[in-house]
């Protein structure tokens, strides 16, 4: 790639970022996401996993910030930094893998946050739709009249040990 198409790149990039600040009315997550465009760049160029998970930390906190600012609903913050954390797993998975449990957790928090926003936890169809859905789990193998407990196989005795010999 010449300089002339890295401009071309570094000026759509610019632009996008100057619609989407004022679109969103504020710049906080533009600086936010500056620092984390350098720290993957960084990472890119020596391999080295803390600038990976700063990066990482800090694209998800850009984008919940942005979003936040756009759609105004709780939750979508840590439903970013969840997938940036996920992401970070994704780029260069880790025998542990607490990368993807942590940012799973805060999605889900997220999530429940942004339904209870929403008002869809104090709806009563939330009610009614989760009894269906149990009652849906306790019929459904009805049919193949499972006995519970499972019958079990005999154990045939073990012959004593003669301690004689």
């Amino acid at each position: 790639m010449d300089r002339r198409h890295l401009l071309g790149y570094g000026l759509i990039a610019f632009g996008v970022l100057a619609l989407l600040a004022r679109a969103s009315g504020s710049t906080g997550w533009l600086w936010v996401a500056v620092v984390a465009v350098a720290s993957l760049a960084v990472y890119v160029n020596t391999r080295t996993y803390g600038f990976l998970l700063l990066g990482g930390v800090l694209a998800g906190s850009s984008l919940g910030l942005l979003l936040t600012d756009l759609f105004r609903c709780d939750g979508v913050f840590l439903v970013a930094l969840g997938a940036g954390l996920i992401a970070v797993d994704r780029v260069e998975p880790k025998a542990q893998r607490w990368a993807t449990y942590l940012g799973a957790v805060l999605a889900a928090i997220g999530l429940i946050a942004g339904l209870a926003d929403s008002g869809v936890l104090t709806s009563a169809w939330l009610p009614v739709l989760l009894i269906g859905i149990g009652l849906a789990l306790l019929y459904r193998d009805r049919s193949g009249e499972r006995d519970f407990p499972p019958p079990q196989r005999p154990v045939p005795p073990t012959p004593p040990d003669d301690e004689s010999r």
